[in-house]
């Protein structure tokens, strides 16, 4: 069965017709059974018009005097505004409904009866107004909240990818002014050194300039990229620098922020084996537990005050923190008297919108 599409415009029309339609049918039953208790065509025409007075009054009220710009106000504007509507509307409906009967019926009845049935009909019109009023003022209510909500999320958006972008590209410049570093010294020493730590720095470049498109990697594309940065790092340090990685096989198709570790291993680097004459190892190891991830990188040397502060922690630190909020953990710690430990530790699960990204 094929679904009906209506418009906004049909939707609204057919609302009006049933909605003022409808007084017809209580009016008629009202009458019928408890007031007059007997059918009178005379009422059922006095009904129909004014179900029509509804349908004119309404609509021609709603175009002339309630602007969109209303239902930006406060609620409180638009509320009283929707009280006022209610008189007016009300007062329309029965000038136009006594209209043609001042200009029909011969035995009009005094004026002190006349505005008794006068206010007595706006009481009895007011019922139907009244509800026409809620409905529509409501509907315009929840569509701007609607509006705003989509607006706010939109915004919100917006920002969590213009941060996650800024920050990614902040990485660019700082990994590349440290894999320089570690070619520099081998271009006048040792060229075939160089050519074969270029070819890696290519690659590694290649890697940046593909992972700003990407929120998420897994990590063994991630481990990746970090083996050929130690294997440049080798190639300058020698004998100094030891890797030592130990990965649970569960973990290789976690997804972790793409240089992540890499930026943990620049840093073991810069603040570990640079500084010691006599190197060290660099451990990576990584784990999963109650859907909890966890990667850890050691490297010889003692915790400074204000080493938690570098640009590549901090960097580290707002990406898990747009990506997983307060569920993502990063400490930096002496995990032995001679060792520096930094542990990642954040949940399996993604919001949808980072599932999103992730099929982007």
């Amino acid at each position: 069965m094929q679904k009906l599409n209506l418009t906004k415009t049909q939707k609204y029309w057919l609302l009006q017709i049933l909605g003022w339609s409808s007084i017809v049918f209580v009016e008629t039953i009202n009458y019928t059974f408890f007031i007059i208790q007997r059918f009178d065509w005379h009422f059922v025409v006095q009904f129909c018009l004014l179900s029509l007075s509804g349908l004119l009054a309404s609509h021609i009220y709603k175009n002339l005097f309630i602007k969109p710009s209303l239902f930006e106000k406060s609620l409180s504007r638009i509320w009283f505004r929707a009280l006022l509507d209610t008189f007016f509307i009300t007062l329309t409906m029965v000038v136009i409904f006594f209209l043609p009967l001042i200009f029909t019926e011969t035995d009009l009845p005094s004026f002190e009866v006349f505005l008794i049935q006068f206010f007595g009909q706006m009481m009895n019109v007011a019922r139907y107004v009244v509800v026409w009023i809620i409905i529509y003022y409501l509907y315009h209510i929840l569509n701007r909240n609607k509006d705003i909500s989509e607006q706010k999320l939109l915004i919100e958006t917006l920002v969590k990818t213009s941060e996650l972008e800024l920050l990614k590209s902040q990485l660019n410049p700082h990994f590349l002014f440290n894999a320089l570093n570690s070619i520099k010294a081998l271009v006048l020493i040792d060229a075939d050194k160089a050519r074969e730590a270029i070819i890696k720095l290519s690659e590694l470049l290649r890697f940046t300039l593909n992972y700003e498109k990407t929120l998420l990697i897994n990590l063994s594309d991630e481990i990746n990229e970090v083996v050929k940065y130690l294997e440049l790092e080798k190639i300058r340090f020698g004998d100094r620098l030891d890797v030592n990685i130990d990965l649970e096989a569960d973990s290789l198709d976690a997804k972790v922020p793409p240089a992540m570790v890499l930026t943990l291993a620049e840093n073991a680097i810069k603040h570990g084996i640079n500084h010691l004459p006599d190197g060290g190892v660099i451990g990576i190891t990584s784990s999963i537990s109650s859907k909890m991830f966890k990667i850890e990188v050691t490297n010889p040397g003692k915790l400074k005050i204000g080493e938690h502060k570098g640009i590549g922690l901090n960097n580290i630190r707002k990406r898990l923190k747009s990506l997983f909020g307060e569920n993502a953990e990063i400490n930096l710690s002496n995990k032995l008297p001679d060792q520096i430990s930094v542990t990642i530790i954040y949940p399996l699960t993604y919001t949808s919108y980072d599932k999103e990204m992730l099929h982007r």
